[in-house]
């Protein structure tokens, strides 16, 4: 096999574990009507929910991608998808809340082990196709992301599973990691000698660049996170069915798949910057008309506002990564771990929000259409290269 094929191999290995990794980390987001009422929640404990997973599945990523960068990736990255496979498998069966909270906990850590190593692995895989690499690495991500909301519900209210037997889905995850032993093999040799990697002095020089992306990423990835595990209830609060809302996720998220996607093929072809800021403004009005229509047009609204969130993702991540070679992975986890890690914090007040208009959604989410337009300034003072 020539370079380039196994190059594409990889970058197919590591975007099916990406795939099946990210659809057990958005089992909770349609299945959050079904725990509201069966442990009576209010709007901010399912905030705190949301932000117990978004930490543990985004913010740790920071400690793995360091760790990574000074010991290896495939300590970290193979053993993910069975980790999160396995605990956020067990959430229906959780008799408390408080043991719901573990399970998403540690579920949530086995999502932070595989993401940064396995994007800067597909990124080195791509080689000088980096964007469209990230591309379609990402893309698989959303596409499991997408399925998960509708397995999840399909697994909790099937008369064949049920909650009692949601676990067996952990199987899937388990296969995942022992295909990724034997056939993903990320190359390690940016490792320096020693394991002597110092993340500060890689990341002194680029703080101020650094900082406007992770910025840019908080704002985007609040709208999404925030819109992500709203709409089930918003479908709720519409009067329709759980599964109706599973379906509406599923919709939602295959957009953005398609956005990472396209995102990822414009950017390798013309200014990342532009894409940022065209995409993020194109998206508000979208995310405004979601709120507030039915029918076709709520159908209309949700497919664009889908694609146009997600269209700067793989900019993101490509700036990251050229700008920290030495330190890949550490600075996937900058963008994929920590600005989703602080969204998912930030997600936690608008549960706040919707309770303070008696557990309406509908403002909160209005508030997060916005966001989008707050980070095309920070973007506006990014250098175009």
């Amino acid at each position: 096999m020539n370079k380039t094929n196994s190059g594409r191999a990889s970058v197919f290995m590591l975007a099916l574990g990406h795939g099946i990794t990210d659809l057990y980390a958005n089992f909770l987001a349609s299945l959050l009507p079904f725990f509201e009422s069966k442990f009576a929640l209010s709007k901010t404990m399912i905030g705190i929910m949301i932000s117990v997973i978004g930490v543990s599945g985004s913010m740790f990523q920071l400690v793995y991608g360091y760790l990574g960068d000074k010991w290896g990736r495939r300590l970290f990255l193979i053993p993910g998808p069975a980790i999160a496979g396995i605990f956020m498998s067990l959430i229906g069966l959780s008799p408390s809340f408080s043991l719901l909270i573990t399970f998403l906990l540690i579920g949530g850590m086995g999502v932070s082990a595989f993401h940064p190593h396995a994007a800067s692995a597909a990124g080195d895989a791509a080689k000088g196709k980096r964007d469209i690499g990230l591309a379609v690495f990402m893309a698989a991500g959303t596409v499991g992301y997408a399925v998960g909301p509708l397995a999840a519900v399909y697994l909790i209210s099937s008369p064949l599973i049920g909650p009692a037997r949601m676990p067996f889905a952990a199987i899937i995850g388990i296969v995942t990691s022992a295909l990724l032993y034997k056939y993903a093999i990320p190359d390690d040799k940016h490792l320096k000698s020693g394991n002597s990697l110092k993340i500060l002095d890689i990341i002194k020089p680029r703080l101020k660049i650094l900082s406007l992306l992770c910025i840019i990423v908080v704002l985007r990835s609040t709208t999404n996170i925030v819109y992500v595990n709203f709409l089930s209830l918003l479908i709720k609060q519409r009067g329709l069915s759980l599964m109706i809302g599973g379906w509406v996720l599923l919709l939602f998220s295959l957009s953005t798949a398609f956005g990472t996607f396209i995102g990822g093929y414009i950017s390798n072809r013309i200014s990342r910057k532009s894409v940022l800021i065209s995409s993020m403004l194109l998206a508000i009005p979208f995310l405004i008309s979601l709120v507030f229509t039915k029918g076709e047009m709520f159908i209309v609204s949700l497919v664009l506002s889908g694609i146009l969130v997600a269209c700067a993702n793989p900019a993101n991540v490509a700036m990251a990564q050229e700008l920290m070679p030495e330190g890949a992975s550490t600075a996937s986890s900058l963008m994929m771990g920590a600005g989703w890690g602080i969204a998912a914090i930030i997600a936690m007040f608008f549960g706040m929000i919707a309770d303070l208009f008696g557990g309406n959604v509908v403002p909160a989410m209005l508030i997060a259409a916005f966001l989008p337009g707050i980070a095309t300034i920070f973007t506006i003072s990014l250098p175009k290269k």
